[in-house]
């Protein structure tokens, strides 16, 4: 997963003219500094202002910690407080799931991410393939399947995509 390139195209969507708390946030989330941005947007939390991107940066930062369940909770947040919903949203929530092993929600949650109108060709590439992955976790080997074959015809020059249909044919 290209988690680098997911955190900051969803930092830079939120400087869409929020507040000081919200900038300041970002460039930290840019900079790397992952506490200090948590700890900033909990402020805005507190007040009760920008809740929306508030927990959506907050929930990016524990993403790039490795902090799933808490990245999901924050992420999840964001979209209960009337977070723009987007293709980077979910695929990044759709990531923190599968590394709870929540593969069922996993799946939902990458779906949604597909039918998003702002999806990027490289994160539709990148879903999808994970989407093998995730049937192929949940024991459900003829979506697997579909899903690789599926894959396989839209990214014919991708290599691990044959591999992937070779080896569920052997299910």
């Amino acid at each position: 997963m290209k988690r680098k390139s997911w955190v900051i195209l969803a930092a830079l969507l939120l400087l869409t003219g929020c507040a000081k708390n919200i900038e300041n946030g970002v460039l930290l989330l840019e900079e790397e500094k992952y506490e200090e941005a948590i700890r900033v947007f909990q402020k805005d939390i507190e007040k009760g202002k920008h809740l929306d991107e508030a927990y959506r940066g907050m929930g990016l930062a524990h993403f790039e910690m490795e902090e799933y369940k808490e990245a999901a909770k924050a992420l999840e947040s964001a979209l209960k407080n009337g977070a723009k919903k987007g293709a980077t949203l979910y695929g990044v929530l759709g990531a923190c799931y599968m590394e709870q092993g929540l593969y069922e929600k996993t799946a939902d949650t990458y779906k949604k991410a597909l039918k998003q109108e702002d999806i990027t060709d490289e994160l539709k590439q990148e879903i999808e393939y994970n989407l093998i992955g995730v049937y192929e976790k949940l024991y459900d080997w003829d979506n697997a399947k579909k899903q690789a074959e599926k894959y396989a015809e839209d990214y014919p020059d991708d290599a691990k995509a044959d591999k992937e249909v070779q080896f569920l044919e052997t299910r």
